[in-house]
């Protein structure tokens, strides 16, 4: 079977990791062909490379909206001949559909990643969705939360995939202290934070924290791992504030000891699909603690089990003074949490998923 995956850029993201892990599942496998599509140059999972894929990357010119992506990506189509087309993003998806129509191919397209309310969606990217959705043959999404957001919970054309992660990434024996002077981490205690700095994730309530725990135990560090466009900001009120206890390191490539050698691990953050951090966190066997409490989360984190879901400033400076103080629990919390992901979020689970699904239009 022959498959053209179409997505923007393989930087440090989670639709990014999904497609990666993806990739990786099928060239396992004996039956797939696969040519891989960028609008970017960015490959930060650098590993893509050495897959064995066709890789074209097929630059915009002058605009976003270049007129001329059609025609690019139509070229690199007909010449590979695939069965199915699968896009990952909603402009890749609007450049698919010419193709699609051309050639007389199915369209896949992995457009719900969120469960943000579509209503405040801007315009011209309601506009986009809405096209997309009129011409894909089938809209993935990675959480029922983001179904509902959408108003696509009853929809025959919408098809859920959680994602999938390889478990041997966080079987590797990790020498905690080892990996603690490496990165000058003199702190007892470390707490974890693997989000972008932009404005989807609530770094200042992280760094609010910080503060007042830091008042009441001196032995902990907030770890903060993630580029963006606020990290600028961030860094500059950590200054000012004289905030002490955190370090803000930007994008990292080690992500699995990081979280190896965290006691708990954060997510701040409101309306995810299913969080590839949640996800790596769990994996490891850290207890987890987010806010959000609205979107995918509650379909992997057992609220009181595993982890925690809430949203009161007092009460995550509880809950997190009462994980540092009670070793038993955070490994329990762990040690669940690490069996939801080898029951349901495996990278062999989800590519049997996307198996079954492309026979179906195959």
């Amino acid at each position: 079977m022959k498959i053209l995956f179409f997505i923007d850029s393989l930087t440090a993201g989670g639709r990014e990791r999904r497609l990666v892990e993806l990739l990786f599942y099928l060239k396992q496998q004996v039956n797939y062909e696969i040519c891989l599509v960028l609008t970017e140059e960015s490959i930060e999972y650098t590993y893509v490379r050495n897959l064995q894929i066709s890789l074209h990357i097929i630059k915009r010119k002058l605009t976003k909206y270049d007129p001329s992506m059609f025609y690019r990506f139509y070229r690199i189509a007909k010449q590979f001949k695939p069965d199915i087309i699968h896009s990952w993003s909603m402009m890749t998806t609007w450049y698919s559909i010419p193709t699609k129509l051309l050639l007389k191919k199915p369209l896949l397209a992995n457009l719900i990643a969120d469960s943000k309310d579509i209503s405040k969606m801007s315009i011209i990217k309601r506009f986009f969705f809405q096209v997309d959705f009129k011409f894909a043959d089938v809209i993935l999404g990675n959480s029922k939360a983001g179904f509902n957001a959408y108003g696509m919970r009853d929809n025959d054309r919408t098809y859920l995939i959680y994602n999938g992660v390889r478990l041997e990434r966080f079987s590797r024996v990790i020498d905690i202290e080892k990996k603690k002077k490496k990165l000058n981490i003199k702190a007892r205690f470390v707490i974890l934070m693997v989000a972008s700095a932009s404005k989807n994730k609530d770094y200042d309530l992280f760094l609010d924290i910080a503060g007042q725990i830091n008042s009441a135990n001196r032995d902990v560090l907030f770890l903060g791992v993630g580029d963006g466009s606020e990290l600028e900001r961030l860094n500059r009120r950590i200054a000012c504030e004289h905030i002490k206890n955190v370090n803000l390191v930007g994008r990292r490539n080690d992500v699995e000891e990081l979280c190896a050698l965290a006691d708990i691990c954060l997510l701040f953050t409101h309306g995810e699909g299913i969080s590839n951090s949640i996800i790596e966190y769990m994996a490891t066997g850290k207890p987890v603690i987010t806010t959000d409490a609205v979107g995918g989360s509650r379909e992997i984190i057992e609220d009181g089990k595993s982890g925690y879901i809430m949203q009161s400033k007092e009460d995550l400076v509880a809950k997190i003074t009462e994980l540092l103080n009670n070793e038993k629990l955070r490994q329990k919390l762990g040690e669940r949490g690490r069996n939801i992901i080898y029951e349901k979020f495996t990278i062999e689970k989800m590519g049997k998923e996307y198996e079954i699904l492309y026979k179906k239009y195959s």
